[in-house]
């Protein structure tokens, strides 16, 4: 297989995942499949699992034919650099910043913990689904044939991110703004398109999107807080900075410094 193809080939399979997935899901939210919302909820998860699975399986067969740089079970094992969490820290201070609205808060309830179990459980979900998907199979031929240099690192984050960001224009379905969602979905997937790619480790770029889709979701289904408090003001402000202006940027500079971020402490074992 040549390099165009082993490129493209993952990228067109991600598509049609993705596709299949929305097609599923629309029908099963306007035709109103499920009673209530937490079944539907439910059965969201268990797509998003099966998905998943479907996405590590073609990665799979991608390394059994010599077209991945590293096992399926390596992606999930190979040690994380220094340099990928210096790289990362960006991202850890978006998770945790949602906590400090607990300065405001005013009141703990647990009146709709059920459904908050169930959405925590679905962003777990999302983690998996969407980064074996958009990371592990979409990237597989771009990680191995498009790393080498600068520009194609960055062209690597770039076609990953927008194919990230264009794919969440179709939650315009459901009830989204995708004028929003688009523009911020891009960087961040430039972002975390960049970590995988330095990381080689996809249960980190998992679980970190797992964790940067739940927290804010956490403090606000468990307390009850101020939302024109000081705190919580720049607690919004510092995550969009973050999230429209750290992330990409620092997305930038991994691909500029990359060699030096992957040599700090890094052990890969790669598919001979």
């Amino acid at each position: 297989m040549d390099k165009r193809q082993a490129i493209t080939k993952p990228i067109i399979q991600a598509a049609i995942i993705m596709a299949v997935f929305y097609a599923i899901e629309t029908a099963m939210v306007y035709l109103k499949v499920f009673p209530d919302n937490n079944t539907l909820m439910c059965a969201d998860i268990m797509l998003r699992i099966i998905f998943g699975i479907v996405a590590l399986v073609l990665l799979k067969n991608w390394s059994k034919r010599g077209e991945s740089k590293f096992t399926v079970k390596q992606l999930f094992t190979n040690r994380i650099s220094k340099g990928t969490w210096l790289a990362v820290i960006p991202m850890i201070i978006c998770i945790i910043l949602p906590f400090f609205k607990l300065f405001a808060a005013y009141a703990f309830t647990t009146k709709a913990i059920v459904a908050l179990s169930i959405l925590i459980l679905q962003q777990f979900a999302t983690g998996w689904f969407e980064e074996s998907v958009q990371r592990g199979l979409l990237m597989n031929g771009l990680i191995k044939h498009n790393t080498g240099t600068v520009r194609q690192r960055l062209f690597t984050i770039f076609i990953t991110g927008a194919f990230f960001g264009l794919g969440h224009g179709l939650n315009i379905l459901f009830g989204e703004n995708p004028l929003i969602q688009v523009p911020s979905t891009f960087l961040w997937g430039m972002f975390i398109a960049a970590v995988y790619m330095l990381s080689d480790n996809l249960l980190l770029v998992m679980v970190l999107h797992a964790l940067s889709d739940s927290t804010f979701r956490i403090v606000k289904g468990l307390f009850g807080f101020v939302q024109d408090a000081p705190i919580c003001q720049a607690v919004n402000i510092a995550r969009n900075v973050i999230e429209y202006v750290v992330l990409p940027v620092t997305a930038i500079l991994i691909c500029v410094f990359f060699d030096r971020l992957k040599s700090q402490g890094s052990r890969r074992k790669v598919i001979e």
